[in-house]
């Protein structure tokens, strides 16, 4: 059969490239992780390179699963790795992460952003949990009872696999609609309680005015 040969071959890493992704603002940047524990930003500009045009080393303790950059935000991105967490990062400074999200209690395979709101993620693990996460939530108070929930910015946890969740997607038409697949031979679609997300749209227009847009002071 035809055979097809590539445009441009990235090489850099040092082990297994685990996820890929493209920068939804630049047409020219893409980014890859992988199990060298590495994150790396590549310009497709430039054929066959033998380095990223950033490189990030040790940016998790453990293999680095999954990357993906916001959809709105043109200078966040997250990554999930086997230690167990989700990292967010800013495009202008990748010495060290803005956040840790921490909540899974076996490796984190795969993160997705809502496709309807920008500070909305989502989490796959080994702990065969789905975890949806609202950064616009982060650093608010929590009494003592619901601390022992999770962190304030950890929304939902779905719990409905019996096995490793291996992958997760947001429906673009549907706002709250996931679907998931795990190593139990099954495919999953959920809606969150609506008294969960009811909640949080009601507190975002009441503290931002309706506010579209994710401020970096939000991340910090």
């Amino acid at each position: 059969g035809t055979q097809i040969k590539p445009v441009s071959v990235f090489s850099g890493h040092t082990d297994i490239v685990e996820d890929v992704d493209w920068h939804h603002r630049d047409e020219n940047l893409i980014g890859s992780v992988g199990d060298d524990k590495s994150i790396r930003i590549w310009d497709v500009r430039k054929v066959n390179p033998a380095n990223s045009v950033h490189c990030t080393e040790n940016a998790h303790e453990e293999d680095i699963n999954s990357i993906a950059f916001n959809p709105v935000n043109e200078f966040l991105f997250a990554t999930g790795s086997s230690d167990k967490t989700v990292a967010l990062w800013d495009m202008r400074n990748l010495k060290c992460r803005i956040q840790t999200l921490r909540g899974h209690t076996d490796q984190v395979y795969n993160v997705e952003w809502a496709p309807h709101n920008e500070s909305v993620l989502a989490s796959c693990s080994s702990d065969r949990r789905v975890g949806i996460w609202d950064l616009s939530r982060i650093g608010m108070e929590q009494t003592p009872e619901d601390a022992e929930d999770g962190p304030p910015e950890l929304l939902f946890l779905h719990g409905g696999h019996t096995s490793k969740v291996s992958d997760i997607a947001f429906n673009t038409n549907d706002e709250w609609t996931i679907a998931s697949v795990s190593e139990d031979n099954v495919l999953q679609v959920w809606n969150m309680a609506e008294e969960i997300y009811a909640d949080e749209e009601e507190q975002m227009s009441l503290d931002g005015n309706d506010k579209d847009t994710l401020d970096d002071d939000d991340l910090e």
